[in-house]
């Protein structure tokens, strides 16, 4: 073999070291947030009724809706985890779960998540605006929000504000299911809001 030759087969060594190496220590952890249990709030009885919902849009501050996990460092400054991410966007997933929980909660199996098809049947419209829902490793996490429903035989809405904290843990594993705490919170004041005659 030639001196360039093993210069090359050197070199092609290292590069595949250092990719695999790299890869093998950093492997990236995906996360995603857990709805409610479906027993939660069903009272029982084989057939479920409820009212129909349309869930969405859920709408997150754009330093969250990013594949990286984002905690706070201190007042002025934000981690991005680059090997502990959402498996799906967060502004889905968010939606995704305030549906499941509010089925669940209000045992009902009609909850649609924006975007639904326009003939679709819908009693409610349940949209959210999030402006936080981060925090810091070893304290606490929180989620602030602003909801809206619209009942559309009438149109009349009703407007509430969300705001809950978590012992966020110590690692992401525990900060996430803080976080999916967060969202179960929120889901209960709307359901309650939803549930609650004379409006």
């Amino acid at each position: 073999m030639s001196r360039v030759s093993r210069c090359a087969a050197i070199m092609a060594c290292s590069v595949a070291f250092v990719v695999s190496g790299g890869c093998g220590s950093s492997p990236t952890r995906f996360y995603a947030l857990n709805g409610l249990p479906q027993g939660v709030g069903h009272t029982g009885g084989v057939a479920r009724s409820g009212p129909a919902l349309g869930v969405g849009p859920v709408a997150v501050p754009e330093r969250l809706n990013r594949p990286e996990i984002v905690t706070w460092v201190n007042e002025s400054m934000l981690h991005l985890a680059d090997f502990d991410q959402w498996a799906a966007p967060l502004q889905d997933s968010l939606t995704r779960v305030l549906a499941e929980n509010l089925a669940v909660l209000l045992s009902t199996d009609r909850a649609a998540v924006f975007p639904w098809p326009s003939d679709t049947p819908i009693d409610y419209e349940v949209r959210v605006e999030v402006t936080r829902f981060e925090g810091t490793l070893g304290r606490d996490c929180s989620l602030i929000a602003r909801w809206f429903i619209l009942r559309r035989v009438d149109k009349q809405t009703k407007a509430g504000r969300s705001s809950h904290t978590e012992p966020a843990g110590e690692s992401y594993t525990t900060l996430v299911a803080a976080q999916s705490r967060l969202v179960a919170a929120m889901s209960r004041d709307i359901a309650s809001a939803l549930g609650a005659g004379g409006w």
